[in-house]
């Protein structure tokens, strides 16, 4: 099975270091100043700001942030490879990702990058085709074009995982970015793709406009946690960051509290109105959303709110290393994500 590697180039004056995720090209800072210390800090989300980030939004309109004396900047994002680029190259503080993107560069390269916070628990990527037509095995990918969200980003890695833990192989399905929403069934449509990615805010608007497609999760073959908080080593390891990360999660958590009581349901959406008016205009079907996440945000049992689980943990480098992903197994899962932080929370 030919696997596409992912080439590191250490520049000369080792300050950076290339990686080619697919057709992205990510530059990681190695040893570069980590983002100005102190209280004012950027949270860079891995794409458009939606109600799954809802606890990010909660903290900054609550003033969750404030209260603990930071000045968090939110900034939307373009795609999880962006949002990655961003964190390890020190550009911004935080960001947001799932080990299918992380733990890799991670475990290859030594990319400076540490997950410092669990958000979810269950990946909520299903593949949509048509009823007629269904994929309901990664075999059936085979020679098929699939939709993905972004090139190098999370789901693209996850389509990836999907076949290989089958062993099969991932270059021999084709890829075409359809992004996040509902536009992707345009493109099923059209016959331009055999199956497309969505998530529970795309697929419940498709169910909300009556269309009937037919749905298989990735988790069920590739079973990932979701996203988690994440920062680099560099800025991780310097000692006068420390209260900033304990302070930010805490205001996170105190968000990922306020966006699962329904009593909270209306504000949150309108949070995100502020920066995605259309669906922060989507009252009701917001709140099915809302309602929708909390199978995904809620720890299992044991484990607190935004701590990671140690054996889903293990689970997923165990399932990155079986498909090759990680090239090199034994990187110790302290250095993938961190309790240290959360736990002072």
């Amino acid at each position: 099975m030919t696997i596409d590697r992912r080439t590191f180039l250490a520049g000369a004056s080792g300050a950076t270091v290339t990686a080619t995720l697919g057709a992205a090209s990510v530059t990681f800072g190695l040893g570069s100043p980590a983002a100005a210390q102190g209280m004012a800090q950027t949270y860079m989300a891995p794409s458009r700001l939606t109600l799954f980030q809802g606890f990010i939004l909660a903290a900054e309109a609550r003033g969750y942030f404030t209260d603990e004396g930071l000045d968090i900047t939110v900034q939307p994002g373009t795609g999880t490879a962006i949002a990655v680029q961003q964190v390890t190259a020190g550009a911004t503080a935080f960001g947001l990702a799932g080990p299918s993107t992380t733990c890799p560069p991670i475990a290859n390269q030594g990319a400076p990058l540490v997950s410092i916070g669990q958000i979810g628990y269950r990946n909520f990527w299903e593949i949509a085709s048509l009823p007629d037509k269904p994929l309901t095995h990664p075999s059936e990918f085979q020679g098929k074009t699939i939709g993905i969200a972004s090139v190098g980003g999370a789901i693209d890695k996850h389509l990836d995982l999907m076949s290989m833990a089958e062993g099969l192989d991932p270059s021999n399905v084709n890829k075409v970015v359809t992004g996040l929403g509902p536009s992707g069934y345009a493109f099923l449509e059209r016959g331009e793709v055999d199956g497309f990615f969505v998530f529970y805010e795309s697929k419940t608007a498709l169910l909300e406009q009556g269309v009937e497609l037919h749905y298989i999760a990735a988790d069920d073959f590739a079973p990932l946690p979701s996203d988690a908080l994440i920062t680099s080593t560099d800025f991780a390891e310097d000692p006068a960051n420390e209260e900033v990360i304990v302070k930010f999660l805490r205001a996170c958590r105190r968000g990922v509290e306020a966006m699962q009581d329904p009593a909270n349901y209306e504000d949150i959406i309108g949070y995100l109105a502020t920066y995605n008016p259309i669906e922060g205009g989507e009252v009701e079907k917001g709140k099915k959303i809302l309602d929708a996440l909390k199978f995904y945000m809620t720890p299992p049992e044991g484990v607190a709110q935004m701590a990671f689980s140690e054996a889903d943990w293990a689970k997923a480098i165990e399932l990155l290393e079986v498909s090759g992903a990680i090239e090199t197994p034994g990187t110790p899962p302290e250095r993938f994500y961190t309790n240290r932080f959360i736990s002072q929370v």
